[in-house]
Order: C-alpha cells, then structure tokens, then sequence
C-alpha cells in the first residue's frame, strides 16, 4: 500500500460505519443536517489546529512512507481525514441515539 495506508486504513475502518449510519437513518440525519454539519466541523477544525501545533513542535510525526505527503499547513492530509472521520461517526451516532431515545435534537430554525 505504500503511501496509501495511513489513509487507505482510515476509510476501511470509517465508511461502513459511516454508510450503515445514512442507511439505518438518512431521515433523521437529512433532518438535522445543520446539527450535524456544525457538530462535525467545529471539533474537526479545533483537533485539526491543535494537532498541527503537536507535530509543528515535534511532539509526534507520522512516517512519510505511510503517507501521501500532502499537508494543510503543518497538519498532514491524513490527520484532518482522521478528525473529520471521527467527528462524523460521533456525532452522527449521537443524533441517531438521541432520536432512537425520544430525546430528538431539534433543528435550528
């Protein structure tokens, strides 16, 4: 795999989890969309920053051979791929909870 793995690992552990989340409840996520967009991207910009900072400063690497070489800023591709994949199956699973419970998050109007 090469420079594909850290991201190639990425999407196999992700996407199903993902896809089986739109498919067991593509109404309630299509519903609260805004909620979930939001919930999603703000954690993912803040761990993303932070992240950056870490490796800026050497607390950790990732090893080029696993990796694209592609980065924003300071932060490799795959990280902010990490965080935004995380975010999505967190938060998603929540909205879907919440709505499973009778505890409905409500829309932003």
């Amino acid at each position: 795999m090469g420079h594909l793995t850290y991201l190639g690992m990425e999407l196999i552990w992700a996407l199903p989890v993902i896809a089986l989340q739109w498919i067991i409840g593509h109404r309630t996520l299509r519903t609260h969309l805004r909620l979930v967009l939001t919930a999603v991207l703000l954690p993912t910009l803040y761990l993303s920053m932070a992240d950056a900072l870490a490796i800026r400063v050497g607390i950790w690497t990732l090893n080029p051979e696993l990796t694209l070489g592609l980065s924003i800023g300071a932060l490799p591709l795959e990280e902010a791929v990490f965080f935004l994949l995380t975010n999505t199956m967190v938060v998603q699973g929540l909205v879907l909870a919440l709505n499973f419970e009778g505890l409905k998050p409500r829309p932003r109007a």
